[in-house]
């Protein structure tokens, strides 16, 4: 929605710009024909003057009407009519009076005979507001409009004319080249965007969890050392009592303690061999993962806390659903970082009213598990960043835990989302192929 809108924006802003210029463009046209046209206006009109003055008595009316077909009568003027004002007679004709004569002009001939009358919707020739002669369609008002008055105090007329864009010659094509360009360019720019965004967040992604690697270091380590110590005691001891044993020349009892200190020494090998295993960043090996057992480990880790909030487990989990092919303590540790999430959401709820419900079904190509809440659910803002690194609803909380869960299903080529239901709180559903090895090929 957001890059229809900059879309439709930018090829708004660029189609207005085009037009205004077309406008622009065949207005200057109009407005030189319009001058054009004034021009040629004003000089029949300044030949009737010219004509008056030149008749005479012997003047043959008939060949002056067909020098100028607009003057439709030629008389002997009359004494009643004044001779600086035009007299409207009617129809778009007028007199015009002399000294010693008059001429009834037809305005329709003066404008109609003119090559840029048929540049115009409307056009016209008003004496002091009055209209006399209204050439085209004046029905509505034009979408330009010209006027200007006629210099001359025998003929005071205003030319008025008006017309409309030529819709048709619009840029249309070069418009929706512009719009296809900008589509182009605004795809183009979210795609980039939105690909920096998700390479950035694979790369905090990938940081975090290494954090998180060597913030456990400490207690793996310290772990390991609590388990090397018995065997490295063990090996020193039996060791001490070989040499003393070998003092008293008592060489046949010193080969079981020699075969003991083996044992131990590749017990602190096997030992040794974990540990590399859980600190190093190369793919865990696969094996057949049962979801049920692992669902009830986990449920035996975080026996205390949901004895502490009083959380309801229900379980729909088959017992015929078939295993697939993961790293059994990446799936440990996802459903353990979403169960922890879900009773941590229903520390308000009211007393024995926290409930979670894990349910799981074969698809296809793997495994469907959702696990639903009974807590207040997920804010809008939550439900668009609840993956995101740092992000987090709960005071005092870092925001890893379902980064970190995210990281996991995506290792195991599998999809995990968020959603609200009705009537519930939260609910995590999450996918994970039977082979994550063939998944991710």
């Amino acid at each position: 929605m957001r890059k229809f809108a900059i879309w439709l924006l930018l090829t708004a802003l660029s189609a207005l710009g085009l037009s205004v210029h077309t406008l622009q463009q065949q207005y200057e046209e109009h407005s030189a024909e319009f001058r054009i046209l004034y021009r040629d206006v004003a000089l029949k009109l300044s030949q009737h003057d010219v004509i008056l003055t030149l008749l005479s008595t012997t003047s043959d009316p008939e060949v002056v009407k067909k020098a100028f077909p607009q003057i439709l009568i030629l008389k002997t003027r009359s004494l009643e009519y004044s001779a600086s004002e035009p007299q409207l007679a009617g129809n778009g004709t007028y007199w015009l009076n002399g000294q010693h004569f008059s001429l009834l002009i037809d305005l329709k001939q003066v404008l109609s005979t003119l090559p840029q009358s048929n540049a115009f919707r409307t056009l016209g020739l008003y004496l002091h507001d009055t209209p006399l002669v209204v050439l085209g369609d004046s029905a509505t008002a034009p979408y330009w409009q010209w006027s200007k008055a006629l210099v001359g105090d025998s003929q005071p007329f205003e030319l008025s004319a008006g017309n409309d864009p030529d819709w048709r010659h619009l840029p249309w094509i070069s418009m929706l080249l512009f719009a296809l360009l900008w589509a182009v360019v605004v795809e183009f720019v979210s795609r980039y965007l939105m690909y920096k965004r998700q390479r950035v967040l694979a790369d905090l992604r990938a940081q975090f969890s290494e954090l998180t690697r060597l913030n456990t270091m400490g207690e793996i380590t310290a772990g390991m050392v609590h388990e090397l110590n018995q065997p490295l005691t063990a090996i020193l001891s039996y060791n001490q009592t070989a040499l003393s044993l070998l003092k008293q020349e008592r060489s046949a009892e010193i080969a079981p303690l020699l075969d003991a200190a083996v044992v131990q020494t590749k017990r602190i090998s096997a030992l040794l061999t974990d540990l590399r295993q859980k600190m190093h960043s190369d793919q865990v090996p696969l094996q057949p993962v049962n979801l049920k057992p692992v669902w009830s480990r986990v449920l035996m880790l975080l026996e205390n806390e949901l004895l502490a909030g009083k959380v309801k487990i229900i379980n729909h989990i088959p017992d015929d659903l078939p295993p697939f092919l993961a790293a059994p303590q990446w799936v440990e540790q996802i459903l353990h970082n979403l169960l922890l999430n879900a009773i941590q959401a229903q520390q308000d709820n009211a007393p024995t009213s926290a409930w979670v419900e894990i349910a799981a079904q074969p698809t296809e190509k793997g495994i469907t598990l959702t696990l639903t809440d009974g807590g207040p659910g997920l804010s809008e803002q939550a439900l668009q960043h609840v993956f995101l690194p740092f992000f987090t609803t709960r005071q005092g909380g870092l925001g890893l835990g379902m980064a970190l869960t995210q990281t996991l299903v995506q290792g195991l080529n599998g999809d995990i989302s968020a959603e609200n239901v009705a009537g519930s709180g939260a609910r995590f559903t999450l996918w994970f192929p039977f082979n994550a090895e063939e998944q991710g090929q």
